[in-house]
C-alpha cells in the first residue's frame, strides 16, 4: 500500500528571477545558496548573463524577452511555487514580461531593485524597475538605490525616513538598507509602521552578494509563514553570520557564506558529541579524588567562541560520586561560566585552545607534573587587583591572562594557591576534550605511581 500523498514532502518553493554571476557570489547562484540554507527550494529564471569578477563588470548580456517569458511559462505550466524574488532585470522589455507574469500571481513577491553591482557596473535603469513596484509586497533598496528611486539625497536618518515615506507612494512595503552608507539602521516601512533594525558593523571586505541574499532570505522566511518584521529580523541574522564567516574570493573582495549558520550548527552538534565521548572515556577511571571541593566542569568551545554561550559544558557541574565522575545531564552550550571563562581567556593568547577541566590542587603533585614534562604555569590570587576582585566573573580571566602573558607555548596546566574563601585549583587545557582526557589520565598515573593516595569524601 502506497502511503505517500501528493505534496506531503513538498518543501516551500521560491521562484527566483534574476541575473547570473560567474563568481557565484551574487545573482541567482547566491540566491540558490541562501534559499537552500533556509530550507526553501529555489527555482530560477535567468534574465541576464553577466561577465563580472571582483574587479568589475566586464559585460552584460540580457536574454531576449521571448526567452525570459519561455522560462516563466515552463515553470508555470508544471511546477508550483509559493513566492517570488526578483533581482536584476536587465531591460525594460524584460520588465514588461515580468510585470505581465506577476500581475497574475497571488504570491508573496519581494523585489531587490538592483541598479549597480558592488564592483561598480551599471546593471539597471530605475524607470523599468519602478514599473514593478505596485505588484510587489516588499522592495529592498540600499541607501544609494533609495536615493535614486525616491529622488531624495540621503545623508541623515531623517533623509531615510523621508525617502521611505516617498517610496511607500509607489510600493506596499519598503526596507531601506543602511549597510553601504553612514546610516546605522536598516529601516522597514509599511502604511502604519516604521521599524528600525540597528546595524552591527563588521570589518570585512567579503561582502559580495549581501543585498541579493538578504532579499532572498526575507522572501524565504515570508513563504515559511513569518510576518514581515520577523522575516526581516531572521534574514538579517542569517546574513550577519554569513558576513562574519565571509569567504576570500578575488583580488578586490570576497563573498559571504550563506551556509555559515548551518556549518556552525553542525559544529555545535560535533562539539557536544565529542565532549560526551571524552567524558564517557574518563568518568569511570576512579579519579573522583581529583574533583575540587567546589566541584568541576569539563568544557569544549567553538573555534571562534566569543562568550560562554559558545562553550559547551555540563549543567549542574561534575561531582565525585563513589570515587568516579558523575554528571547530572548531557552537555549543553552555555552550561558553564567559570570553566568556560578559562578557555575564553586562553583563546586570546592561543586560539587553538578549546577545552579545559578543573581539578583538585595537591601541593605534592605540581613538581611531579613538571618532572614528567608537562608544561605548568600559575598565578597568585593574592596579587589580584581590587577592582578585578570586585567585578563579578573577572578573577579567572585575570588569572589566566597573568599566567599566559609571558609564555611562548601554551601550558598544559595552570594552577593557583587560592586566597581567602577561594579554593586552590589546577586547570588542565587542551585543543580538544580528548587531549584534556589524555592529560588527566597522565596526571592520575603520575600521582598514583608514587603510591600516594588522597581520599576525599
Amino acid at each position: 500500500m502506497n502511503l505517500k500523498k501528493k505534496g506531503m514532502n513538498r518543501p516551500k518553493r521560491l521562484l527566483i528571477i534574476a541575473g547570473s554571476d560567474p563568481t557565484a557570489g551574487a545573482g541567482v547562484q547566491a540566491d540558490l545558496k541562501t534559499a537552500s540554507a533556509i530550507g526553501v527550494y529555489g527555482l530560477t529564471v535567468i534574465t541576464s548573463i553577466t561577465a563580472q569578477n571582483t574587479k568589475g563588470v566586464q559585460g552584460v548580456f540580457n536574454l531576449s524577452d521571448e526567452y525570459v517569458e519561455s522560462q516563466l511559462n515552463s515553470i508555470l505550466e508544471d511546477v508550483e511555487f509559493d513566492g517570488i524574488k526578483i533581482g536584476m532585470i536587465g531591460e525594460d522589455r524584460i520588465a514588461k514580461v515580468i510585470e505581465k507574469f506577476i500581475k497574475k500571481q497571488k504570491k508573496i513577491i519581494v523585489l531587490d531593485p538592483v541598479l549597480v553591482a558592488q564592483s561598480g557596473g551599471i546593471l539597471a535603469n530605475k524607470k523599468y524597475i519602478e514599473s514593478l513596484f505596485p505588484f510587489c509586497d516588499l522592495i529592498t533598496p540600499n541607501a544609494f538605490e533609495a536615493e535614486k528611486l525616491a529622488g531624495i539625497k540621503i545623508k541623515t536618518l531623517n533623509d531615510v525616513l523621508k525617502a521611505g515615506k516617498e517610496l511607500l507612494k509607489k510600493a506596499k512595503r519598503v526596507l531601506i538598507k543602511g549597510g553601504d552608507s553612514k546610516i546605522d539602521f536598516d529601516i522597514y516601512f509599511e502604511s502604519n509602521l516604521i521599524h528600525k533594525f540597528p546595524i552591527e558593523r563588521l570589518d570585512t571586505k567579503n561582502t559580495h552578494g549581501t543585498g541579493c541574499s538578504l532579499a532572498t532570505a526575507i522572501a524565504s522566511y515570508l513563504i515559511l509563514g513569518f510576518d514581515y518584521v520577523s522575516a526581516i529580523s531572521k534574514a538579517r541574522e542569517l546574513i550577519y553570520k554569513a558576513l562574519q564567516n565571509g569567504l576570500e574570493l578575488g583580488s578586490q573582495f570576497g563573498t559571504i557564506d550563506q551556509f555559515a549558520t548551518l556549518k556552525e550548527d553542525a559544529k555545535r552538534y560535533e562539539i557536544i558529541e565529542h565532549l560526551k565521548l571524552a567524558f564517557e572515556s574518563i568518568k569511570n577511571e576512579n579519579i573522583g579524588y581529583l574533583v575540587p571541593e567546589i566541584q568541576t566542569n569539563f568544557v569544549y568551545a567553538l573555534p571562534n567562541a566569543k562568550n560562554y554561550r559558545d562553550v559547551a559544558g555540563f549543567p549542574g557541574r561534575i561531582i565525585n560520586f563513589k570515587g568516579n565522575l558523575c554528571a547530572l545531564s548531557s552537555p549543553e552550550f552555555g552550561a558553564s561560566k567559570h570553566v568556560a571563562s578559562l578557555v575564553l581567556s586562553a583563546k586570546r593568547f592561543y586560539p587553538e585552545i578549546s577545552s579545559a577541566i578543573a581539578l583538585r590542587y595537591i601541593p605534592e603533585l605540581i613538581p611531579l607534573l613538571k618532572k614528567a614534562g608537562l608544561r605548568v604555569s600559575n598565578f597568585d590570587r593574592k596579587k589580584e587587583p581590587k577592582n578585578i576582585k570586585e567585578k563579578e566573573g573577572s578573577s579567572l580571566d585575570w588569572g589566566v591572562s597573568e599566567a599566559l602573558k609571558n609564555t611562548s607555548v601554551m601550558p598544559d596546566i595552570i594552577y593557583d594557591l587560592g586566597d581567602v574563601g577561594k579554593e586552590p585549583v589546577i586547570r588542565v587545557f587542551g585543543n580538544n576534550p580528548f587531549e584534556v582526557v589524555e592529560k588527566v589520565i597522565k596526571i592520575k598515573k603520575i600521582w598514583e605511581s608514587k603510591n600516594v593516595r588522597v581520599s576525599k569524601d
